[in-house]
């Protein structure tokens, strides 16, 4: 029966594909040769559609189901190819070459992005900040055709495991361009990452739609920054938790933006983050990257302003924050409501 089955997958003309799809966000039809045979069948499952490209082209999109190879269903295809009209010899083509994919209409939940371009975005605190976003997100295809476009500009063929990865860091690549124009500083998404995720929400899907996709629950959850930014962030860190660790000793309240813990892990935005904050205030900071980089040793807490509390409290005339807007003592070192050095 092995034998025969092998031999009928031999010489069969339709195009289906069965459990080999599983797991796969694009999957090209294994057809080494791209042979596409006229008045043959292609079956399409309920969850994926079929995209024909030919000569690089994006030609025809089928719905689930089961079509018959003509004219009528690929009428792009045919016509681009002129497979309708008799060819040199006076014969009608039998056979024609495309790369045939199926696509996942269904949505992907929680899926990886990293941006494969890097953003730059200036800063009072750290100066101009160059680095690659990395995050989590939902991700759905609306139009193929769009989406192949994209895809085909620097490419020939899309290998099985490729389509994910490649769609990917084009949102990736948009979450930069949010990141850019964001109108929070990077200070204050790195201490509040809600802040931008909330602009993502609104702005990202404008973005995506350019090549086809949705997106939605979208976070950030860690920059790859260069070193020398990795050690400004984990010092300005650092002394956030120095400073909230003065306030508490006073026995002040002391309320900022919301502290993260001692890492650029920013899907730690909950009370909890805060607590994992105070709890490791004497620990080594560290920026999280790919794999989970450690700053070197000597990149420890090197935050060393004094926090004088009566100064900061007991002065009468008033004067404005330059990082939140709020009055304040005129002798206030440090801004009681957003903890930034004045």
């Amino acid at each position: 029966m092995g034998l025969i089955a092998n031999l009928k997958k031999l010489f069969n003309k339709n195009i289906e594909c069965g459990d080999e799809l599983d797991g796969h966000f694009i999957y090209p039809y294994p057809n080494s040769k791209r042979i596409i045979h006229v008045n043959s069948h292609i079956i399409v499952g309920d969850k994926y559609c079929a995209v024909f490209v030919c000569n690089d082209r994006v030609g025809d999109v089928l719905p689930p189901g089961k079509h018959k190879i003509t004219a009528a269903t690929l009428p792009t295809t045919f016509a681009k190819l002129r497979l309708d009209k008799p060819n040199k010899n006076g014969k009608i083509p039998k056979t024609f070459k495309a790369d045939v994919y199926y696509v996942l209409k269904e949505t992907l939940k929680q899926q990886q992005f990293y941006s494969s371009e890097r953003f730059v975005k200036k800063s009072n605190t750290f100066g101009k900040v160059k680095g690659y976003s990395e995050g989590l997100c939902d991700i759905q295809v609306l139009d193929p055709e769009k989406l192949f476009k994209v895809l085909l500009i620097d490419r020939y063929y899309i290998k099985p495991k490729q389509g994910i990865e490649l769609v990917m860091n084009l949102v990736g690549n948009e979450v930069n361009l949010v990141v850019e124009k964001s109108k929070h500083g990077f200070s204050e998404i790195v201490l509040n990452p809600q802040l931008l995720n909330e602009e993502m929400e609104t702005d990202l899907n404008e973005k995506t739609d350019s090549f086809g996709v949705k997106i939605s629950n979208a976070e950030v959850t860690s920059f790859k920054l260069s070193k020398k930014v990795q050690k400004k962030v984990a010092e300005f860190i650092a002394g956030r938790k120095s400073i909230e660790s003065q306030f508490e000793n006073s026995g002040i309240k002391y309320q900022p933006e919301q502290v993260v813990p001692n890492k650029v892990n920013i899907n730690e935005t909950s009370g909890q983050a805060q607590h994992q904050a105070a709890q490791h205030t004497d620990s080594q900071p560290q920026i999280i990257r790919r794999g989970g980089l450690k700053l070197e040793e000597n990149a420890n807490q090197t935050y060393n302003a004094k926090l004088n509390t009566s100064e900061v409290f007991d002065g009468q005339n008033q004067k404005v924050c330059k990082y939140c807007n709020k009055t304040i003592g005129d002798k206030y070192v440090f801004c009681p409501h957003c903890g930034f050095k004045q």
